[in-house]
Protein backbone atom coordinates (compact mmCIF):
# COMPACT_ATOMS: atom_id res chain seq x y z
CA UNK A 1 0.00 0.00 0.00
CA UNK A 2 1.72 3.21 -1.15
CA UNK A 3 0.07 5.42 1.50
CA UNK A 4 0.97 2.99 4.28
CA UNK A 5 4.58 3.09 3.10
CA UNK A 6 4.44 6.88 2.97
CA UNK A 7 3.33 7.16 6.58
CA UNK A 8 5.81 4.51 7.67
CA UNK A 9 8.58 6.50 6.00
CA UNK A 10 7.43 9.65 7.84
CA UNK A 11 7.69 7.88 11.19
CA UNK A 12 11.07 6.42 10.16
CA UNK A 13 12.40 9.90 9.50
CA UNK A 14 10.95 11.12 12.79
CA UNK A 15 12.96 8.41 14.57
CA UNK A 16 16.27 8.47 12.74
CA UNK A 17 16.47 11.86 10.97
CA UNK A 18 13.99 14.12 12.76
CA UNK A 19 13.19 17.44 11.13
CA UNK A 20 11.99 18.84 14.43
CA UNK A 21 14.88 19.63 16.74
CA UNK A 22 15.01 18.34 20.29
CA UNK A 23 14.79 21.94 21.47
CA UNK A 24 11.63 22.67 19.48
CA UNK A 25 9.97 19.47 20.63
CA UNK A 26 10.98 20.12 24.24
CA UNK A 27 9.54 23.64 24.08
CA UNK A 28 6.28 22.37 22.63
CA UNK A 29 6.00 19.60 25.22
CA UNK A 30 6.75 22.02 28.05
CA UNK A 31 3.88 24.20 26.82
CA UNK A 32 1.57 21.18 26.68
CA UNK A 33 2.58 20.07 30.17
CA UNK A 34 1.43 23.43 31.49
CA UNK A 35 -2.08 22.67 30.18
CA UNK A 36 -2.31 19.10 31.47
CA UNK A 37 -4.67 18.71 34.46
CA UNK A 38 -1.77 17.45 36.58
CA UNK A 39 -3.32 16.70 39.96
CA UNK A 40 -1.31 17.32 43.11
CA UNK A 41 -2.39 15.16 46.03
CA UNK A 42 -1.21 17.10 49.06
CA UNK A 43 -0.54 14.80 52.01
CA UNK A 44 -0.81 16.41 55.45
CA UNK A 45 0.19 14.18 58.33
CA UNK A 46 2.74 13.49 61.01
CA UNK A 47 5.71 11.22 60.48
CA UNK A 48 4.75 7.53 60.60
CA UNK A 49 1.10 8.31 59.91
CA UNK A 50 1.08 6.07 56.84
CA UNK A 51 1.67 8.50 53.98
CA UNK A 52 4.30 6.39 52.21
CA UNK A 53 2.17 3.25 52.61
CA UNK A 54 -0.72 5.14 51.05
CA UNK A 55 1.37 6.14 48.02
CA UNK A 56 2.66 2.59 47.74
CA UNK A 57 -0.87 1.19 47.68
CA UNK A 58 -2.15 3.70 45.12
CA UNK A 59 0.79 3.46 42.72
CA UNK A 60 1.84 -0.15 43.16
CA UNK A 61 5.43 0.96 43.78
CA UNK A 62 7.59 -0.59 46.49
CA UNK A 63 9.13 1.20 49.45
CA UNK A 64 12.53 1.53 47.79
CA UNK A 65 11.12 3.15 44.65
CA UNK A 66 9.04 5.59 46.69
CA UNK A 67 11.91 6.41 49.03
CA UNK A 68 14.23 7.13 46.12
CA UNK A 69 11.53 8.99 44.19
CA UNK A 70 10.84 11.75 46.71
CA UNK A 71 12.65 15.00 45.96
CA UNK A 72 12.77 18.05 48.27
CA UNK A 73 10.96 21.02 46.72
CA UNK A 74 10.73 23.48 49.63
CA UNK A 75 12.17 23.67 53.13
CA UNK A 76 9.18 21.79 54.51
CA UNK A 77 7.90 19.61 51.66
CA UNK A 78 8.99 17.01 49.14
CA UNK A 79 7.49 15.79 45.88
CA UNK A 80 6.92 12.34 44.47
CA UNK A 81 6.21 12.48 40.73
CA UNK A 82 4.54 9.39 39.31
CA UNK A 83 5.93 7.60 37.42
CA UNK A 84 8.95 9.96 37.41
CA UNK A 85 9.71 13.69 37.07
CA UNK A 86 10.03 13.47 33.27
CA UNK A 87 6.92 11.39 32.61
CA UNK A 88 4.48 12.53 35.25
CA UNK A 89 0.68 12.54 35.38
CA UNK A 90 0.11 12.78 39.14
CA UNK A 91 2.09 14.31 41.99
CA UNK A 92 2.17 13.60 45.70
CA UNK A 93 3.24 16.51 47.90
CA UNK A 94 4.35 15.41 51.36
CA UNK A 95 4.75 17.87 54.20
CA UNK A 96 7.54 17.11 56.65
CA UNK A 97 7.84 17.67 60.35
CA UNK A 98 4.18 18.16 61.22
CA UNK A 99 3.81 17.55 64.93
CA UNK A 100 7.52 18.18 65.46
CA UNK A 101 8.06 21.83 64.47
CA UNK A 102 5.87 24.79 63.58
CA UNK A 103 4.75 24.52 59.98
CA UNK A 104 3.95 27.49 57.79
CA UNK A 105 2.28 26.40 54.52
CA UNK A 106 2.81 29.78 52.81
CA UNK A 107 5.80 28.68 50.76
CA UNK A 108 4.13 25.45 49.67
CA UNK A 109 0.92 27.26 48.72
CA UNK A 110 2.90 29.77 46.65
CA UNK A 111 4.57 26.93 44.76
CA UNK A 112 1.47 24.78 44.15
CA UNK A 113 -1.46 27.12 44.63
CA UNK A 114 -2.32 27.39 40.93
CA UNK A 115 -2.60 23.64 40.32
CA UNK A 116 -5.46 21.21 40.85
CA UNK A 117 -5.33 19.93 44.41
CA UNK A 118 -6.68 17.28 46.68
CA UNK A 119 -5.88 17.68 50.35
CA UNK A 120 -5.43 14.33 52.03
CA UNK A 121 -5.16 14.49 55.82
CA UNK A 122 -3.49 11.30 57.05
CA UNK A 123 -3.70 10.36 60.74
CA UNK A 124 -3.37 7.20 62.76
CA UNK A 125 -6.80 6.17 63.97
CA UNK A 126 -5.75 6.04 67.64
CA UNK A 127 -3.58 9.19 67.65
CA UNK A 128 -5.27 12.26 69.12
CA UNK A 129 -2.30 14.62 69.09
CA UNK A 130 -3.18 16.23 65.76
CA UNK A 131 -3.21 19.93 66.60
CA UNK A 132 -0.38 20.87 64.20
CA UNK A 133 -1.99 18.93 61.36
CA UNK A 134 -5.36 20.62 61.86
CA UNK A 135 -3.69 24.03 62.12
CA UNK A 136 -1.92 23.49 58.79
CA UNK A 137 -5.13 22.30 57.13
CA UNK A 138 -7.07 25.35 58.27
CA UNK A 139 -4.33 27.69 57.06
CA UNK A 140 -4.43 26.12 53.59
CA UNK A 141 -8.23 26.13 53.40
CA UNK A 142 -8.29 29.79 54.38
CA UNK A 143 -6.48 30.55 51.11
CA UNK A 144 -8.13 27.80 49.05
CA UNK A 145 -11.54 27.02 50.55
CA UNK A 146 -12.66 25.10 47.46
CA UNK A 147 -10.02 22.40 47.58
CA UNK A 148 -11.52 18.97 48.36
CA UNK A 149 -10.46 17.26 51.58
CA UNK A 150 -10.22 13.55 52.36
CA UNK A 151 -9.42 12.52 55.93
CA UNK A 152 -7.64 9.16 55.90
CA UNK A 153 -7.67 7.33 59.24
CA UNK A 154 -4.94 4.68 59.18
CA UNK A 155 -3.58 1.70 61.15
CA UNK A 156 -7.00 0.53 62.29
CA UNK A 157 -5.47 -2.60 63.84
CA UNK A 158 -4.00 -0.47 66.63
CA UNK A 159 -7.57 -0.19 67.91
CA UNK A 160 -8.33 -3.92 67.73
CA UNK A 161 -8.77 -5.84 71.02
CA UNK A 162 -5.74 -8.05 70.30
CA UNK A 163 -3.21 -9.05 67.64
CA UNK A 164 -5.30 -11.91 66.28
CA UNK A 165 -8.40 -9.79 65.64
CA UNK A 166 -8.98 -9.84 61.86
CA UNK A 167 -10.23 -7.04 59.64
CA UNK A 168 -14.01 -6.94 59.45
CA UNK A 169 -15.51 -8.34 56.28
CA UNK A 170 -17.47 -6.87 54.64
CA UNK A 171 -15.86 -3.45 55.08
CA UNK A 172 -18.14 -1.63 57.57
CA UNK A 173 -16.77 1.93 57.59
CA UNK A 174 -18.40 3.34 54.44
CA UNK A 175 -21.47 4.61 56.29
CA UNK A 176 -22.38 5.62 59.81
CA UNK A 177 -23.58 4.53 62.24
CA UNK A 178 -21.11 1.65 62.23
CA UNK A 179 -22.29 -1.83 63.15
CA UNK A 180 -21.62 -3.11 66.69
CA UNK A 181 -18.94 -5.44 65.29
CA UNK A 182 -16.55 -2.48 65.04
CA UNK A 183 -14.33 -2.58 68.17
CA UNK A 184 -15.62 -0.08 70.69
CA UNK A 185 -12.32 1.72 71.38
CA UNK A 186 -11.66 2.05 67.66
CA UNK A 187 -15.16 3.34 66.93
CA UNK A 188 -14.88 5.88 69.75
CA UNK A 189 -11.51 7.14 68.47
CA UNK A 190 -12.58 7.36 64.84
CA UNK A 191 -15.68 9.30 65.85
CA UNK A 192 -13.73 11.70 68.03
CA UNK A 193 -11.29 12.49 65.24
CA UNK A 194 -14.13 13.18 62.84
CA UNK A 195 -15.64 15.68 65.25
CA UNK A 196 -12.59 17.89 64.68
CA UNK A 197 -13.77 18.45 61.10
CA UNK A 198 -17.32 19.50 61.95
CA UNK A 199 -16.84 22.88 60.27
CA UNK A 200 -14.93 21.46 57.25
CA UNK A 201 -16.50 19.70 54.29
CA UNK A 202 -14.53 16.47 54.14
CA UNK A 203 -14.84 12.84 53.11
CA UNK A 204 -13.62 10.21 55.59
CA UNK A 205 -11.92 6.91 54.83
CA UNK A 206 -10.83 4.36 57.44
CA UNK A 207 -8.17 1.93 56.23
CA UNK A 208 -5.27 -0.28 57.21
CA UNK A 209 -2.33 -0.75 54.83
CA UNK A 210 0.08 -3.36 56.17
CA UNK A 211 2.86 -5.67 55.01
CA UNK A 212 2.26 -9.40 54.38
CA UNK A 213 4.40 -10.30 57.38
CA UNK A 214 2.08 -8.31 59.65
CA UNK A 215 -0.50 -11.07 59.27
CA UNK A 216 -3.53 -9.00 58.26
CA UNK A 217 -5.54 -9.66 55.11
CA UNK A 218 -6.09 -7.98 52.83
CA UNK A 219 -2.89 -5.96 53.13
CA UNK A 220 -4.63 -2.96 51.53
CA UNK A 221 -7.77 -2.95 53.63
CA UNK A 222 -10.05 -0.07 52.65
CA UNK A 223 -8.30 0.68 49.34
CA UNK A 224 -11.57 0.54 47.37
CA UNK A 225 -13.10 3.11 49.72
CA UNK A 226 -10.08 5.37 49.29
CA UNK A 227 -10.25 5.16 45.49
CA UNK A 228 -13.99 5.94 45.60
CA UNK A 229 -13.27 9.08 47.63
CA UNK A 230 -10.47 10.15 45.28
CA UNK A 231 -12.64 9.62 42.19
CA UNK A 232 -15.43 11.68 43.75
CA UNK A 233 -13.03 14.51 44.57
CA UNK A 234 -10.97 14.41 41.33
CA UNK A 235 -13.07 12.92 38.51
CA UNK A 236 -10.12 12.27 36.17
CA UNK A 237 -10.35 8.48 36.04
CA UNK A 238 -7.10 8.09 37.98
CA UNK A 239 -7.93 4.65 39.34
CA UNK A 240 -8.35 3.24 35.87
CA UNK A 241 -5.06 4.83 34.83
CA UNK A 242 -3.20 3.27 37.75
CA UNK A 243 -4.88 -0.10 37.53
CA UNK A 244 -5.58 -0.56 33.80
CA UNK A 245 -5.51 -4.22 32.83
CA UNK A 246 -2.53 -5.65 30.98
CA UNK A 247 -2.83 -8.52 28.51
CA UNK A 248 -2.88 -11.86 30.30
CA UNK A 249 0.44 -12.89 28.77
CA UNK A 250 2.01 -9.67 30.09
CA UNK A 251 0.85 -9.90 33.69
CA UNK A 252 4.20 -11.21 34.87
CA UNK A 253 6.18 -9.03 32.48
CA UNK A 254 8.08 -6.50 34.60
CA UNK A 255 9.02 -4.61 31.45
CA UNK A 256 5.38 -4.01 30.54
CA UNK A 257 4.61 -2.89 34.08
CA UNK A 258 7.52 -0.44 33.92
CA UNK A 259 6.50 0.87 30.49
CA UNK A 260 2.81 1.34 31.33
CA UNK A 261 2.92 4.68 33.20
CA UNK A 262 5.37 6.06 30.62
CA UNK A 263 2.96 5.13 27.82
CA UNK A 264 0.19 6.94 29.68
CA UNK A 265 2.26 10.10 29.86
CA UNK A 266 3.19 10.00 26.17
CA UNK A 267 -0.50 9.52 25.39
CA UNK A 268 -1.49 12.53 27.53
CA UNK A 269 1.14 14.68 25.82
CA UNK A 270 0.00 13.53 22.37
CA UNK A 271 -3.56 14.48 23.25
CA UNK A 272 -2.32 17.86 24.43
CA UNK A 273 -0.40 18.45 21.20
CA UNK A 274 -3.57 17.62 19.30
CA UNK A 275 -5.36 20.47 21.02
CA UNK A 276 -3.74 22.76 18.42
CA UNK A 277 -6.90 23.71 16.45
CA UNK A 278 -5.24 23.93 12.99
CA UNK A 279 -5.35 20.77 10.82
CA UNK A 280 -1.97 19.08 10.24
CA UNK A 281 0.04 21.57 12.36
CA UNK A 282 0.39 19.07 15.22
CA UNK A 283 1.29 16.04 13.06
CA UNK A 284 5.08 16.50 12.99
CA UNK A 285 5.17 17.02 16.75
CA UNK A 286 2.93 14.03 17.47
CA UNK A 287 5.01 11.81 15.20
CA UNK A 288 8.20 12.99 16.91
CA UNK A 289 6.63 12.27 20.30
CA UNK A 290 5.56 8.79 19.22
CA UNK A 291 9.07 8.21 17.89
CA UNK A 292 10.48 9.12 21.31
CA UNK A 293 8.01 6.73 22.94
CA UNK A 294 9.17 3.93 20.64
CA UNK A 295 12.77 4.63 21.61
CA UNK A 296 11.86 4.71 25.31
CA UNK A 297 9.98 1.40 25.18
CA UNK A 298 12.83 -0.25 23.27
CA UNK A 299 15.21 0.96 25.97
CA UNK A 300 13.00 -0.44 28.76
CA UNK A 301 13.06 -3.84 27.02
CA UNK A 302 16.84 -3.58 26.52
CA UNK A 303 16.41 -3.62 22.74
CA UNK A 304 18.68 -1.58 20.49
CA UNK A 305 16.61 0.47 18.07
CA UNK A 306 18.41 0.72 14.74
CA UNK A 307 17.09 0.83 11.20
CA UNK A 308 17.15 -2.93 10.83
CA UNK A 309 15.23 -3.49 14.05
CA UNK A 310 12.76 -0.76 13.11
CA UNK A 311 12.18 -2.43 9.72
CA UNK A 312 11.45 -5.67 11.58
CA UNK A 313 8.99 -3.86 13.86
CA UNK A 314 7.24 -2.20 10.92
CA UNK A 315 6.98 -5.51 9.12
CA UNK A 316 5.75 -7.43 12.17
CA UNK A 317 3.20 -4.89 13.35
CA UNK A 318 2.06 -3.35 10.10
CA UNK A 319 1.92 0.41 10.36
CA UNK A 320 -1.12 0.86 8.14
CA UNK A 321 -3.03 2.23 11.12
CA UNK A 322 -1.25 5.52 10.46
CA UNK A 323 -3.58 5.94 7.51
CA UNK A 324 -6.17 6.94 10.09
CA UNK A 325 -4.31 10.19 10.62
CA UNK A 326 -5.84 11.73 7.51
CA UNK A 327 -9.43 11.06 8.59
CA UNK A 328 -8.68 12.18 12.12
CA UNK A 329 -7.22 15.48 10.90
CA UNK A 330 -10.36 16.22 8.91
CA UNK A 331 -12.31 16.07 12.16
CA UNK A 332 -10.50 19.25 13.17
CA UNK A 333 -12.49 21.26 10.67
CA UNK A 334 -15.51 20.78 12.94
CA UNK A 335 -15.27 23.78 15.31
CA UNK A 336 -14.39 22.98 18.94
CA UNK A 337 -15.98 19.54 18.98
CA UNK A 338 -13.63 18.25 16.29
CA UNK A 339 -10.49 19.24 18.16
CA UNK A 340 -11.72 17.65 21.39
CA UNK A 341 -12.47 14.39 19.58
CA UNK A 342 -9.09 14.49 17.84
CA UNK A 343 -7.28 14.99 21.16
CA UNK A 344 -8.87 11.92 22.71
CA UNK A 345 -8.38 9.90 19.54
CA UNK A 346 -4.69 10.80 19.25
CA UNK A 347 -4.12 10.00 22.91
CA UNK A 348 -5.81 6.63 22.34
CA UNK A 349 -3.74 5.94 19.21
CA UNK A 350 -0.51 6.71 21.07
CA UNK A 351 -1.57 4.49 23.97
CA UNK A 352 -2.45 1.64 21.60
CA UNK A 353 0.84 1.99 19.76
CA UNK A 354 2.77 1.85 23.04
CA UNK A 355 0.90 -1.22 24.26
CA UNK A 356 1.34 -2.99 20.92
CA UNK A 357 5.06 -2.26 21.01
CA UNK A 358 5.21 -3.79 24.50
CA UNK A 359 3.54 -6.93 23.15
CA UNK A 360 6.05 -7.03 20.32
CA UNK A 361 9.15 -6.63 22.50
CA UNK A 362 7.74 -9.10 25.01
CA UNK A 363 7.42 -11.62 22.17
CA UNK A 364 10.98 -10.89 21.07
CA UNK A 365 12.24 -11.61 24.58
CA UNK A 366 10.38 -14.93 24.54
CA UNK A 367 11.83 -15.86 21.17
CA UNK A 368 8.55 -15.98 19.29
CA UNK A 369 6.89 -13.23 17.23
CA UNK A 370 3.19 -13.87 16.50
CA UNK A 371 1.48 -13.25 13.19
CA UNK A 372 0.70 -9.63 12.27
CA UNK A 373 -3.01 -10.30 12.77
CA UNK A 374 -2.34 -10.87 16.47
CA UNK A 375 -0.76 -7.42 16.79
CA UNK A 376 -3.55 -5.83 14.76
CA UNK A 377 -6.06 -7.34 17.18
CA UNK A 378 -4.02 -6.14 20.17
CA UNK A 379 -3.82 -2.66 18.67
CA UNK A 380 -7.58 -2.51 18.02
CA UNK A 381 -8.35 -3.65 21.57
CA UNK A 382 -5.90 -1.21 23.12
CA UNK A 383 -7.23 1.64 20.98
CA UNK A 384 -10.71 1.09 22.42
CA UNK A 385 -9.26 0.78 25.92
CA UNK A 386 -7.08 3.84 25.50
CA UNK A 387 -9.87 6.09 24.27
CA UNK A 388 -12.10 5.07 27.19
CA UNK A 389 -9.26 5.24 29.70
CA UNK A 390 -7.89 8.64 28.73
CA UNK A 391 -11.06 10.50 27.75
CA UNK A 392 -11.77 12.25 31.07
CA UNK A 393 -8.15 13.24 31.64
CA UNK A 394 -7.55 14.54 28.10
CA UNK A 395 -10.89 16.33 27.88
CA UNK A 396 -9.99 18.19 31.07
CA UNK A 397 -7.42 20.02 28.91
CA UNK A 398 -10.30 22.02 27.46
CA UNK A 399 -12.22 22.66 30.67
Amino acid sequence: MPRAKQFRDVLTRAIFTPKISERKLAEKLDAVKQTLPLPVIWLLGKAQSGKSALIRALTGRDDAAIGNGFQPCTRTARLYDFPDPTHCFVRFLDTRGLGEVDYDPTEDMRLFGQQAHLLMVVMRAMDHAQQEVLQALRAILKEHPGWPVIVVQTTLHEGYPNRVTPHLDPYPYANTPWPPTVPKDLARSLGKQREWFADIEAAFVALDFTLPEDGYTPVHYGLDALWAAIEAALPLGLRALFQSTEHVEQLRDIYAQTAHPHILTYAFLAGGLEAIPIPMVSVPFVLSLQAKMLQAIASIYNQELNRQRYAEIASALGLGYLLRWGGRELIKFIPAYGTAVASVYTAGVTYALGKTLCAYFSSINKGHVPDRKVFERIYAEELRTGRELLARYVQALRS
